[in-house]
């Protein structure tokens, strides 16, 4: 069995359109440390782990804020950027019929997934590996040896495609075949992988 695994953002879907979420929300501070307390705070790490739900990691935010957005509010701003991109679910979609195993490997936060259940159906994947649930993030080593555990698959046999070089790295030190690609580059090496076959 070969067994084909995305990312979710940059892969699947068009990156999050930050600066259209800092610019619907007056905020206290400028968008360069809202980006740091976004995606690069302790706060948001925990969040991605699952240790801060949605409504912590919004209380979390709502201090920097200068105006008083309640947490439906914010949801709505934040759930309503979802693109897809439409060669990577069409090679989902091919993968299926060719009865590979498709799963879904993404560090997310619970906002996240919400999002994208608004705007996705997740039934596509056979297995869905996301950290909030898992409490382990990408490029940890751990999590790639979940996965392998998780599916008793041969490390050889999975092949991951993300656009983060870290953690296409640290899957090819746990044997997986791994491939760094955007959502607009993914086709060709696909295709490359599939004609190796």
């Amino acid at each position: 069995m070969k067994y084909f695994i995305f990312d979710l953002g940059g892969v699947l879907s068009v990156p999050m359109d930050i600066k259209g979420l800092y610019n619907q929300i007056e905020w206290k501070i400028n968008y360069d440390e809202f980006v740091e307390k976004f995606n690069f705070s302790k706060e948001t790490e925990k969040a991605h782990k699952g240790e801060l739900k949605t409504k912590e990691f919004f209380e979390y935010l709502k201090q920097y804020m200068n105006e008083d957005v309640t947490l439906s509010e914010f949801k709505d701003m934040y759930i309503n950027n979802n693109i897809f991109f439409q060669d990577t679910i069409q090679i989902i979609k091919y993968l299926k019929k060719l009865e590979y195993m498709v799963c879904l490997l993404s560090n997310l936060k619970e906002i996240d997934y919400e999002k994208f259940l608004q705007n996705f159906d997740t039934s596509i994947f056979d297995e869905m590996f996301l950290s909030y649930k898992l409490g382990m993030l990408k490029p940890d080593d751990n999590i790639y040896q979940y996965v392998i555990d998780k599916l008793k698959a041969s490390p050889e046999d999975i092949y991951f495609f993300d656009d983060n070089k870290e953690n296409v790295d640290s899957a090819i030190r746990n044997g997986i075949q791994a491939y760094q690609v955007t959502g607009l580059n993914i086709k060709e090496k696909i295709s490359e992988i599939l004609e190796s076959f």
